[in-house]
């Protein structure tokens, strides 16, 4: 198990990362997990990682977001919301979730 005081933040999108595509859920329709991508948010969380689920979706998702967390067995530590809805995102750190499972 890593040391607390030396583990990883990890922050984790929702729609297209922890979901297996993007969904009008506006319109009520329900995402499908990405189980690769679960797996191995799971596995950084039994390591000692903290991961924080953020999304650009709306804070007032967060409720229905945390349900299908619980649902589909994700382990997580928190919840934010409302990142912006931009089409890219430039950052550094960035992984995509293909790079973190085997696919």
């Amino acid at each position: 198990m890593t040391d607390p005081d030396n583990a990883d933040r990890v922050f984790v999108d929702f729609d297209n990362t922890l979901t297996t595509d993007d969904v009008a859920y506006w319109d009520g329709e329900r995402p499908d997990p990405d189980e690769d991508v679960i797996d191995a948010v799971n596995e950084r969380y039994y390591d000692g990682a903290t991961v924080v689920v953020w999304t650009a979706r709306p804070w007032s998702e967060a409720g229905r977001i945390a349900a299908h967390l619980t649902e589909w067995g994700v382990r997580w530590h928190a919840l934010r919301c409302d990142k912006g809805s931009g089409d890219v995102y430039i950052d550094d750190k960035a992984v995509r979730p293909s790079e973190v499972t085997e696919r």
